[in-house]
Order: structure tokens, then sequence, then C-alpha cells
């Protein structure tokens, strides 16, 4: 059980980390805002990667699983950041692919 609250923990810190540098990188470039939030983006995307190195699973399941990570923290980024709620569909959606991800990484083998 301790392993899979720490591989939780280790996908939402990752997503956190890709969230946050992708936007830091967007702002630089489509808001045109300092070039210093680029680097600063740059650096924490880096980080994420690192990050992503602690799943105790080989590359191609760990990212397939983490894209579903992505995805409801996205939502959770839109809401709080952006102050965009997700509609109904947003939902579902996230409800679905948290599904894939329990099977893809979670079930047993």
């Amino acid at each position: 059980m301790i392993d899979t609250i720490s591989s939780l923990g280790l996908f939402f810190f990752a997503a956190l980390l890709e969230i946050t540098g992708g936007y830091l990188i967007w702002r630089w470039l489509k808001n045109h805002q300092g070039k210093i939030l680029g680097l600063v983006g740059g650096l924490i995307l880096f980080s994420y990667g690192i990050i992503m190195t602690f799943q105790p699973e080989n590359f191609g399941k760990v990212y397939a699983a983490y894209g579903g990570f992505f995805v409801i923290s996205s939502l959770f980024w839109g809401y709080w950041i952006d102050k965009k709620k997700p509609d109904k569909f947003e939902i579902i959606g996230s409800v679905v692919v948290l599904i894939g991800v329990a099977v893809i990484f979670y079930f047993p083998r």
C-alpha cells in the first residue's frame, strides 16, 4: 500500500511540475512575458523528467499511466488558475481516464 501511495504522490508531483513548467513557457511565448519565465519553465520541466524516473516501472508503462494524472491535474489547474470550471464531459472523460490508469498501472499482474 505504501508503494501505491508513493507512486500516486510521484505522479501528482510530476503533473504539478509539468503543468507549471508548461504554463510558464506558455506565458513567455504566448503572452510575450519575460524570458525568465521561459527559462524557469524549462528548468521545472527538466525536473519533471527526473521525478518520473523514481517510478518503479518501465518508461512506457509509467508515461502511459501518467497521461491520466496529467489530464486530471490539468483540469484542476484550469479551475484554480484559469478560473475555468470543467463541464460534465470533461469530468466524465477524466473518470474514464483514471479507470484506465488504474488498469494500466495498479491492477495486479
